[in-house]
């Protein structure tokens, strides 16, 4: 298996894909590496739906620009957000994992941890007014992004190709094909399989155009 630094290297968006079928350890590892990512709050709002059905597949390949390797990969990720992982009660829960694992916060967040289990401070806690789900939708994104490359990171490691799908014409449709639930929203796609063709890295600004200011004792 690839190291985490070769596979960031050797990653490319690949759009044509051989018809073997992907292992289902595979898809099992390409999952668990996914639901290992990082999330603020620890809130861990990504959900998969993993299609391998022909036919689901070419109803994906509809709503999204018509795109050949969608149907054509073995096994398509529907990468969504569940925005109830951000609702009071899912707060709390996350809160109190905070405390009973011992997280080592500062600032305000570190006060509140202190009081969370004073019973008058949580009664004002379970008190407080439900939050707008919709509220959720820019964090549960951008939270889901984190594991979907997590996801795309294994992909590499193991040996296939896998491409990123953002142009969803129709977001319900997914949702109505999959039997989605109403708290779900579908974030993207990512097509996985061994592939066909690997095209040339394509080309990467330099790094001193990401940086907004020059690294400390570099000239």
């Amino acid at each position: 298996m690839l190291t985490v630094a070769e596979a960031i290297h050797q990653r490319r968006s690949i759009r044509s894909f051989k018809s073997d079928p992907v292992p289902q350890e595979m898809v099992i590892q390409m999952l668990e590496a996914a639901r290992l990512a990082p999330s603020g709050s620890n809130r861990q709002p990504w959900r998969f739906v993993v299609v391998t059905d022909a036919e689901e597949r070419k109803r994906l390949r509809q709503v999204c620009l018509d795109q050949t390797y969608i149907e054509e990969a073995p096994v398509v990720f529907v990468a969504c957000a569940d925005l109830s992982a951000y609702s009071n009660e899912a707060s709390r829960r996350r809160t109190q994992e905070f405390v009973d694992f011992g997280v080592q916060m500062s600032g305000q967040f570190a006060r509140a941890l202190e009081r969370f289990n004073e019973p008058e401070y949580r009664k004002s806690l379970e008190s407080m007014p439900e939050t707008d789900p919709q509220t959720a939708i820019a964090p549960a994104t951008a939270n889901t992004y984190i594991a979907i490359e997590h996801l795309v990171l294994m992909a590499t490691a193991l040996g296939l190709g896998s491409c990123w799908v953002g142009a969803i014409t129709d977001y319900n449709a997914v949702k109505a094909l999959l039997g989605l639930p109403e708290n779900v929203v579908v974030v993207a796609l990512v097509a996985v399989g061994y592939p066909a063709l690997v095209p040339s890295p394509r080309p990467r600004i330099p790094l001193d155009d990401i940086l907004l200011r020059p690294l400390p004792g570099i000239p």
